[in-house]
């Protein structure tokens, strides 16, 4: 089976539990699941716009180009199986937006309720020990914490930036190593163009208030839909333009003008009182790389990248007000 990314090229797929996960309906769903939340098409904003599927195919071809084992790299495929509609919009509806961690609560329940439960023991993979990422703590190249670098968290910074603001993604890629199953970079400058990447990606696009102000009136819509009958939770399961469509038939003036609000051309400033409050997720990364045998931070030896996450953190604890602008 081959396999196309724009990211990393052209892969043929040969083991038989990769090709029926890719071939399921679980994993085609996410095709209609935007990566940020807004379906391209659909939404006019400059933001990087692609799909749930297109990042999970994406951490398992990473995976693949590290050397990851067969399990690790299921694993990854997998990784954001149980993503609704409109993505991280859900944790403004039923989660927590400045935690984010809606889908991964889910995630367990999802696979051994779904088909995906069946390829896999039918391949002879443990079922439970997929599903629970954070539990196993056997898949060190798929996911850290938190600053450091894991295949999940490079691979949609790098699509983001490389799709958004055409950052030199590929030549990130092409430093990556596995250093005692852990990811870093053999470059200090690959390190740098990575992680000031990231930081932009952060502060213009993930963790900003036109984001924000995207989810705020997406969640509005759908929560007056769920709440009103126009939409029921399993119908977060569709695909999103499905969804889009009926909540503007639905005939109900706030669903309409929400979604339309969070979908069109926002003019807005920040407000000091009176304006509409805006959660934000801090995200940051303090990517390593080797340097004369060594393995270092980038904070450690540039001053500019340490200050910028300072200013981060001190950013995610204010809690911005934002005015629409007519």
């Amino acid at each position: 089976m081959l396999v196309k990314d724009r990211l990393y090229g052209n892969f043929e797929i040969r083991e038989n539990v990769l090709i029926d996960l890719l071939k399921s309906q679980p994993i085609l769903r996410l095709k209609g699941a935007s990566q940020q939340g807004f379906p391209a098409g659909e939404t006019k904003t400059d933001f990087p716009l692609y799909t749930r599927y297109e990042h999970s195919v994406g951490v398992m071809l990473l995976l693949r180009k590290l050397g990851a084992s067969l399990e690790e790299q299921v694993a990854g495929l997998l990784h954001d199986a149980s993503h609704t509609a409109f993505s991280h919009v859900m944790d403004w509806v039923v989660g927590d937006p400045e935690e984010q961690e809606y889908q991964d609560s889910m995630l367990a329940d999802y696979i051994k309720k779904s088909t995906l439960a069946g390829i896999l023991t039918k391949r002879g993979f443990d079922v439970e020990k997929i599903s629970n990422l954070e539990k196993s703590g056997n898949f060190g190249l798929l996911e850290r914490q938190m600053p450091n670098l894991c295949a999940d968290r490079v691979d949609y910074s790098l699509r983001d930036g490389y799709y958004w603001v055409g950052v030199n993604a590929k030549y990130c890629v092409k430093h990556l190593t596995v250093h005692r199953n852990e990811i870093v970079f053999n470059s200090m400058r690959a390190a740098k163009v990575f992680g000031f990447n990231y930081m932009k990606c952060q502060v213009e696009c993930w963790a900003s208030d036109e984001a924000g102000l995207r989810y705020h009136f997406i969640s509005l819509a759908l929560k007056e839909a769920i709440s009103s009958g126009v939409l029921k939770m399993k119908d977060m399961y569709k695909d999103e333009k499905q969804i889009i469509a009926k909540l503007r038939a639905s005939g109900q003036k706030d669903i309409v003008e929400n979604i339309n609000a969070g979908l069109g051309i926002l003019k807005f400033i920040e407000s000091t009182s009176g304006g509409i409050k805006l959660a934000k997720k801090l995200r940051y990364v303090d990517p390593k790389f080797l340097y004369d045998g060594r393995v270092r931070r980038l904070s450690e030896v540039d001053t500019h990248y340490r200050a910028i996450i300072k200013d981060e953190k001190a950013r995610a604890k204010r809690h911005v007000q934002v005015r629409l602008l007519k």
